[in-house]
This record gives structure tokens, sequence and C-alpha cells, in this order.
């Protein structure tokens, strides 16, 4: 569970910023994102692939977006909770191999699971798509597991924290 719970963020939201009074928060938080590969390539982007208590679960920052106020902070691991975590996963690259092919049926078609730091502009009960300048190579992406459309789940990393690398094992998530 982030530092917020579901309740504390809706209040906080809804309070907007206790600086200024603006109701425009940016809010950046790592979520689930799914990207089709193909041979191991990306052929389309990040489909995102979470829930609405994953992204609370995720929540790492909210500012103002009128004055830039800093109304919520959490540097540790988006995922595992380890202290200094998220400076770890925000600048460091992906250590999950990115296959080429399903190591099953040799499918060259794959969906790749992966924790990825996004962007949300909130207003009110509104808030705009998700948004993420990250791809597939650069740090901050973290990939977890491999689906193929004929198998299904073929793999899953359990050895460490995705994202900052903490040794395993790491928390329960929700499901």
């Amino acid at each position: 569970m982030s530092r917020l719970s579901e309740r504390a963020f809706a209040e906080m939201v809804e309070a907007g910023c206790p600086a200024c009074g603006g109701q425009k928060l940016n809010l950046r938080s790592y979520v689930d994102g799914l990207v089709p590969l193909m041979e191991g390539e990306p052929v389309g982007p990040v489909k995102w692939v979470y829930k609405g208590e994953m992204f609370v679960d995720g929540l790492y920052e909210i500012t103002c977006g009128a004055c830039q106020h800093l109304v919520f902070t959490d540097d540790r691991c988006p995922r595992c909770h380890a202290e200094g975590g998220l400076a770890r996963g925000l600048t460091t690259t992906n250590a999950y191999a990115v296959p080429e092919r399903c190591s099953r049926c040799e499918h060259i078609e794959v969906r790749y699971i992966a924790f990825v730091p996004m962007r949300v502009k909130y207003e009110g009960k509104r808030a705009d798509r998700a948004q993420t300048s990250v791809e597939l190579h650069d740090p901050g992406f973290h990939g977890y597991r491999v689906d193929c459309k004929d198998c299904g789940k073929i793999a899953e990393r359990a050895d460490a924290c995705p994202i900052c690398e903490s040794p395993a094992p790491i928390r329960a998530r929700f499901s």
C-alpha cells in the first residue's frame, strides 16, 4: 500500500493545492503497462493495464499545475517500498530480458508487461489520459512478465523487485 490510502488520495485531490487553492494537479505514478513485441521489438505503444488501486499504490508525486507546489512525494520504491528505491528505478535500465519469441511455442509475438512511470493531469473529477516519455530500452522502464497470445503467462520475475532491484521476496500486490 502506498503512503496514501485510496481515501486519503481522494481527499487530497478533492482539496486541491494547499498553497494556492488550485484544482489542477499533476500526478506521477508507476503503473503496469503492456508492450506488444514481435521478435523482441515493440510493435505498438504502451497499453495501460492497471486498475485504480494500482495507480494509487504506485503514486510517488503530486504537484500543483498552477503554482508547482509539491503536494505529495514518496521516495520509496513504488513496488516494494524500499527506501530510496524510486530514484534507483527512474535512473536505471530494465534488468528483465526482452524475449524474441515465446519460450514454449516459439511464437514471435509476445506481450511484455512492465512497470512504467506515467503522468496524469487531474482537475476535479476529470483526469487526462495517462502519458509516459519512457520506452522499452529507456531508464525507468522495468519489465516483470511475459505473456504469449497462444500460451498465456509464460514467465514472471520473482527474484528481485523489478523497479529497484531490492532482493525478493517483495510485498504482496493487488491482483
